[in-house]
C-alpha cells in the first residue's frame, strides 16, 4: 500500500501523525507526506520521507503590499474570515504542487492532518479514498464553513466524506457541538512524539523542587508568541521550582533574564515531560494533548482566542485549571500553579485522563483498518 500523509500547519499539527507514519512503514507500506517548506524538516528529523507542497509559507499567504501582514483581529468571526481564506488557499496549492508527484507515484490511500483539505481534494481529483486525522476539539465551525465557501468560489466541488476519522482527543475532552466542530469518529491513540535530542541524566531525574515545564509552543519566535512566553517565565519565576523552559535554541538568546534554577531550549518532549510536576503553557492542542497522556496536571493560559473555546472541557474534569482573558496577571498564575502543585486532587484527576486516552488503539492496532480502507478503492 501506497500513503499520502497530507499536513497543514507546522509542528503542532505534524508530530502527533508520525507515529501513524512509522507504524504504516513498519508494516511495509510506503509513505511520502507532504507540508509546507518551514514544516518540511520536522518530517525529516522524524525519517518520513516528505515533499515540498504547498512551495509557500503560512506567513506568505498574509502578506500585504512591501511584506505587511493581513492583521488577524481578536473577533472570532473575523479570524475566521482571514484563516478560512488563507487555509482555502493553501489547500488549493498544495493540490496544484502534488498533482506531478501523484502522476507518477500514484498513492492508494490519502492521510489527511488536522485541517488539512487538500486531502478531500485530492481524494475527488484522483477518486480515491482518503482518512482525516483530527484533534477532535480544536476545529472552529466558522472557520471551516469559511474555508469550504472559498473552496467553492475557487473552483473546487464539493468535499467528499472521509472513509474513516481518527479522533486524538480522548471523549472526556471534547467540546460539545457549538462553536467547534464535534466531529463524528473513532478514536487513535495520542503518542507523543518530538524531535530527539542527546540525553543528559538531568533530563530523566529531577532533584528535590517541583519541576514545572513552561511552554509558548513550536511556533514560538520573535514574530510570533514572544512576550507571551516571557510573561509565563516572568510570572513562574516566583515560584520555589525548577523551570524547564521549552522553546526552538534560536529562541532562547532573545528571552530576558532566567532563574538560575531554569534550564533553556528545545527539549526531547517524550523524554523530559514523565519527570514533570506540572505543565504550564499556551494551551496548544499537540501541547494539551502531550500531557494529559503523560498524567501530568496543567495549567494553561491561552494566547489564541480559539483556545480558550476547546480548553473549557478539559478544565472540567479536574485536570487542568484555564485562565481566562481577566486572570492573565501574575498573582493569578503564581496561585493557579500553587494550587495545583498543592493539592493532589488534580494529580489523581489528570492521571484518569491519562489512563483514559491509554485505551484508545493505537497508530499500530489501527494499519489493518487502514489496509482495508485502501482495499476497497474508489468512492462509488
Amino acid at each position: 500500500m501506497r500513503a499520502l500523509l497530507v499536513f497543514e500547519g507546522g509542528p503542532g499539527a505534524i508530530l502527533p501523525l508520525v507515529p501513524l507514519a512509522h507504524a504504516l512503514r513498519g508494516a511495509g507500506h510506503e509513505v511520502i507526506a507532504a507540508a509546507h517548506e518551514d514544516a518540511l524538516p520536522t518530517l525529516l528529523e522524524a525519517g518520513v520521507p516528505a515533499v515540498v507542497a504547498p512551495r509557500k509559507s503560512p506567513k506568505d499567504y498574509r502578506e500585504q503590499r512591501a511584506g505587511k501582514l493581513v492583521p488577524i483581529s481578536g473577533d472570532l468571526d473575523e479570524r475566521a474570515a482571514v484563516l478560512g481564506a488563507i487555509g482555502a488557499r493553501i489547500a488549493a496549492d498544495t493540490v496544484h504542487d502534488l498533482r506531478d508527484l501523484v502522476s507518477h507515484w500514484r498513492p492508494d490511500l490519502i492521510v489527511g492532518g488536522p485541517l488539512a483539505y487538500a486531502a478531500p481534494l485530492l481524494s475527488a481529483e484522483l477518486h480515491l479514498p482518503y482518512v482525516a486525522v483530527e484533534f477532535g476539539f480544536a476545529e472552529p465551525l466558522n472557520w471551516h464553513q469559511v474555508t469550504v465557501a472559498e473552496l467553492a468560489r475557487l473552483g473546487f466541488g464539493e468535499l467528499p466524506s472521509p472513509a474513516a476519522t481518527l479522533l486524538l482527543c480522548p471523549e472526556s475532552v471534547r467540546p460539545a457541538d457549538g462553536a467547534m466542530r464535534r466531529l463524528p469518529g473513532e478514536p487513535m491513540r495520542y503518542l507523543p512524539y518530538s524531535s530527539a535530542r542527546p540525553l543528559e541524566p538531568w533530563m530523566v531525574t529531577k532533584g528535590d523542587r517541583p519541576r514545572v515545564w513552561i511552554s509558548a509552543g513550536s511556533r514560538v519566535g520573535t514574530d510570533y508568541g514572544l512576550d507571551h512566553l516571557n510573561g509565563l517565565i516572568d510570572s513562574a519565576a516566583r515560584l520555589d521550582v525548577e523551570l524547564l523552559i521549552a522553546t526552538p535554541d534560536h529562541v532562547a538568546e532573545h528571552l530576558g533574564a532566567l532563574p538560575e534554577r531554569a534550564r533553556v531550549g528545545w527539549l526531547p518532549f517524550d523524554v523530559v515531560a514523565p519527570t514533570c510536576d506540572l505543565a504550564l503553557h499556551h494551551g496548544g492542542g499537540s501541547t494539551m494533548l502531550g500531557f494529559a497522556a503523560h498524567g501530568i496536571p496543567q495549567v494553561m493560559i491561552p494566547n489564541v482566542v480559539e483556545f480558550e473555546e476547546y480548553l473549557v472541557p478539559i478544565g472540567a474534569t479536574g485536570a487542568a485549571k484555564v485562565l481566562g482573558a481577566g486572570d492573565h496577571t501574575p498573582a493569578a498564575l503564581v496561585s493557579a500553579c500553587e494550587e495545583l502543585l498543592g493539592d493532589p486532587s488534580y494529580a489523581k484527576a489528570a492521571d484518569g485522563l491519562r489512563a483514559e486516552m491509554a485505551a484508545a488503539p493505537t497508530p499500530w492496532a489501527l494499519v489493518g483498518r487502514l489496509e482495508d480502507i485502501a482495499a476497497a478503492g474508489a468512492y462509488a
